[in-house]
């Protein structure tokens, strides 16, 4: 949430370790193994808040239980939820609780650890293709309509994310004394370009006037003359083979063909069966033909099932069929 929220200040290194170690014994209390707080370079000098990721095996959906506990508990009089963020005032100190599933546990933690270097990585990754966030390193899939994408799981397996960029996991498990020690350790991948940073986009624009890590890592790269690029394919897609031969666990191939047969079958669908179809044949439009399209659809146990086995011409003779039949 970035500390921001109760408008309480950031707190120096050693404030911040108090209420971390004051908070650790009701932690480990209420949550036992099943929460992860984030890891920073050690040299941080202040925080701004502090962020707890929690398990969804350590409340098993009663969050909101869980939530009442950690206000009771704690004493708390200042708190908010913000979709799957609670944040509260302890110790006049920001501390966000951060709900994830427990399939994402462990590569949300891996993503936030170390204030922004996740999102320096995932400039590079965006350039395979690849996304790289709380989920771990995804593949995007793109219909050919250019209206349809998927993110396709790849790795949570931080070691070999960190990997296939060619930079060092054990430095990464190792951690970092200083931001300089941290921003050296990322231009050291063979495919890190200074030009998302220096010709940021709109959103990396907003990215980096908003967040204070990256804010400063543009000033490094300014300060330290960093001018490395690198020419990445113009069609991501060329990169396939080697996402999938680094990563053949994951099956990408596979993934991608039933995607595949399934824009086959879209497609095969909306040639039979569409609004404009129904406005054709009907001379609905509005609410009349959105109701229409409901009552049609509402016939059949398994409407995709029905449109992919059955010809078009007889599609269409159904719908003109039910249209000149009277509600009952």
């Amino acid at each position: 949430m970035g500390g921001n929220l109760f408008k309480l200040g950031r707190l120096p290194k050693s404030d911040y370790q108090k209420v971390e170690t004051t908070l650790k014994p009701f932690l480990d209390k209420t949550f036992g193994s099943l929460y992860r707080i984030p890891r920073y370079y050690a040299s941080k000098p202040d925080f701004g808040d502090l962020d707890i990721i929690v398990s969804s095996n350590a409340f098993e959906g009663n969050w909101e239980k869980v939530k009442a506990n950690i206000i009771v508990d704690l004493q708390l009089k200042e708190f908010k939820s913000v979709g799957h963020v609670f944040s509260t005032n302890f110790m006049n100190f920001q501390v966000d609780y951060f709900t994830v599933g427990h399939q994402y546990f462990e590569s949300t933690y891996n993503f936030m650890c170390f204030n922004d270097l996740g999102n320096i990585l995932g400039k590079m990754f965006r350039r395979f293709n690849l996304k790289y966030g709380e989920e771990g390193l995804l593949y995007v899939y793109r219909r050919d309509d250019g209206h349809y994408k998927k993110d396709l799981p790849v790795s949570q397996n931080m070691e070999k994310i960190v990997g296939f960029l060619g930079l060092s996991y054990e430095q990464w498990v190792k951690g970092f004394d200083t931001l300089d020690d941290m921003f050296s350790w990322a231009i050291q991948s063979p495919y890190f370009s200074v030009k998302p940073f220096v010709e940021p986009s709109k959103v990396t624009e907003q990215r980096i006037e908003t967040r204070t890590t990256i804010q400063r890592f543009v000033q490094w790269l300014e300060e330290h003359q960093i001018t490395k690029t690198y020419e990445y394919l113009e069609d991501r897609d060329q990169y396939l083979p080697m996402i999938n031969e680094y990563f053949p666990e994951s099956q990408l191939d596979e993934q991608i063909k039933r995607e595949q047969i399934r824009e086959e079958e879209v497609k095969i669908m909306n040639e039979k069966f569409n609004g404009n179809v129904v406005m054709e044949l009907t001379g609905l439009s509005g609410k009349e033909l959105g109701a229409f399209i409901v009552r049609f659809k509402s016939q059949f146990n398994d409407f995709e099932d029905f449109l992919l086995q059955t010809d078009k011409s007889v599609v269409q003779n159904r719908i003109v069929e039910l249209w000149k039949t009277p509600e009952s």
